[in-house]
């Protein structure tokens, strides 16, 4: 007799029952597992559904070193105790970056928020307590406070004990962003040198969770979750970064070997089973087409590909609901890329379980909040007393639903993979109204950060070429061109040339500066 499948469905009611008893946010869940080879999936029967459709959002972020404040961390900028560092990390800064992801998030029906969150980067907190600490339980200690109140009032040395994780929950919580339970991958030792974990948010009751190793990256995160009475698999993934170096791609393929190993047993266990893959992947959904030289981790291991019949693969990556123009979720070094990902499985097409809602997929792009006037991500800085931006990625969004499959469009055959990346930088013939940056001299270093990475015009006087040094409104900026053919242009510009120019404020070493965008048209 074959017991698997009663014990599963037995381990499915139980977790419901449990998650019922929970309130508001469910505790953190969270098994390790070093294995990567020989991995079984159990059998899952599907339990009959008989509860109304239910239409939902996942969606996944990345949310660029989100730290908590006790100063144990990897990176210079994240540890306390420089009040003359104007670039020094505090409460006042976390609280700004909360409150921008907090305002991303709730762009996402109508102010409710997506359904299932997969995060990334989130601190890995290298000085935990003993005892995990349960959300419900923390949100419920320091419900009397706001956010605004613990973060900007006066400090109380017991926050310093408080994770990246516990701050998230807390600002969601505070925003109306409610009945979330959260499993968050195990943390690392600081010898590991990985500054980041993974973490999911589920309003659908989560039954098991599992971290798996992976080599030089992010834990992956293995999440059952209960749909209306059907299993829904989340892998939450982070992969090594730099998509552009090939030589990092046999990183990345080991990332994907073990994830594709993963992915195999859960198939061989249920063929049909409901399966999404989110996350960073650190790979462009092209990036065969883009390094055709070498193996690729995301579409030559894993197998990711454009074909939505799932005739030649079994994973389907949502980039290709898009044009090729729309599909970016970051822009590096004037180019757009895909680094964000949802992928899914066959079963989510079928007539059972879950299921994907057709062309919903989307990048979420928030004017100012998360999004320049070029359609770039404002990414995270920590300049002046709040600092200000979200993250360097875009979150991604798709929708889905109990109940079978229902096509709205033409089915994608995935044969417009671009064989390379798109720009996306300023350039003359673009009819904006940028506001005019003039004032930005009469501030002072605090108050530049809300203005950091935005977009102005300005009139300048070259005062020297290089280095470069440009006079606004009677003050010298020190000035970087970080377009290298921009930058030949300006080489060949007398000192002492009047221009008109694209620029946005930022620091370098503690010092402000302007960064050249472009030549406006005379």
């Amino acid at each position: 007799m074959n017991i698997q499948p009663l014990y599963l469905t037995a381990l499915l009611l139980f977790g419901l029952l449990l998650t019922a008893c929970n309130e508001e946010f469910g505790s953190q869940s969270s098994e390790r597992s070093s294995k990567e080879t020989d991995i079984e999936a159990p059998v899952l029967e599907r339990p009959l559904q008989k509860e109304a459709v239910t239409e939902f959002s996942v969606v996944a972020f990345n949310v660029e070193n989100l730290f908590d404040l006790d100063g144990v961390a990897l990176f210079d900028d994240y540890r306390q105790g420089y009040p003359e560092n104007l670039l020094a990390y505090s409460g006042h800064k976390l609280l700004t970056k909360l409150n921008n992801v907090v305002a991303v998030l709730k762009t996402v029906d109508d102010g409710r928020g997506p359904d299932i969150i997969l995060f990334q980067e989130f601190e890995n907190d290298f000085s935990p307590p003993e005892e995990p600490v349960k959300i419900r339980n923390f949100l419920a200690q320091h419900r009397e406070r706001s956010l605004k109140q613990m973060l900007s009032g006066k400090w109380r040395e017991a926050y310093a004990d408080i994770s990246a994780l516990e701050w998230m929950a807390k600002a969601i919580d505070d925003a109306g962003m409610r009945d979330y339970n959260v499993s968050v991958a195990a943390p690392k030792a600081l010898e590991s040198g990985i500054a980041h974990v993974n973490a999911v948010f589920s309003r659908f009751p989560i039954i098991e969770s599992k971290t798996h190793l992976i080599p030089q990256a992010r834990d992956i995160q293995e999440v059952l979750v209960s749909v209306s009475g059907n299993p829904l698999w989340l892998y939450n993934n982070h992969w090594k970064s730099g998509a552009s170096d090939p030589k990092r791609e046999p990183i990345r393929v080991k990332n994907a070997k073990v994830l594709r190993r993963l992915i195999d047993a859960r198939l061989k266990a249920d063929p049909s089973a409901d399966i999404i893959i989110g996350g960073d992947l650190n790979s462009h959904y092209n990036q065969a087409q883009l390094f055709p030289e070498i193996v690729t981790g995301i579409n030559d291991v894993l197998g990711s590909s454009g074909d939505e019949s799932f005739a030649s693969t079994d994973l389907y990556n949502l980039w290709f609901e898009l044009p090729p123009e729309a599909r970016y979720s970051e822009v590096w070094r004037g180019r757009r890329g895909t680094l964000m990902h949802l992928v899914l499985s066959k079963g989510l097409y079928d007539g059972e379980g879950v299921s994907y809602v057709d062309s919903s997929f989307h990048a979420l792009l928030v004017p100012d909040i998360n999004m320049d006037a070029l359609g770039r991500p404002l990414r995270w800085h920590a300049a002046g007393k709040t600092g200000g931006g979200t993250s360097d990625h875009f979150p991604v969004l798709a929708r889905f639903r109990s109940g079978p499959f229902e096509q709205a469009g033409e089915l994608s055959d995935g044969t417009d993979a671009l064989d390379f990346e798109i720009p996306l930088r300023y350039t003359e013939d673009l009819k904006l109204n940028f506001p005019d940056g003039g004032f930005l001299c009469k501030l002072s270093d605090e108050d530049l950060a809300p203005y950091v990475n935005k977009l102005f015009r300005a009139k300048v006087k070259v005062v020297s070429r290089n280095p470069a040094v440009l006079q606004l409104s009677g003050h010298e900026w020190p000035a970087y061109i970080p377009d290298d053919k921009l930058y030949q242009r300006f080489l060949k510009i007398s000192e002492e040339t009047e221009l008109s120019l694209v620029i946005k404020p930022g620091f370098w070493k503690g010092a402000r500066q302007l960064i050249v965008e472009g030549f406006l048209k005379p």
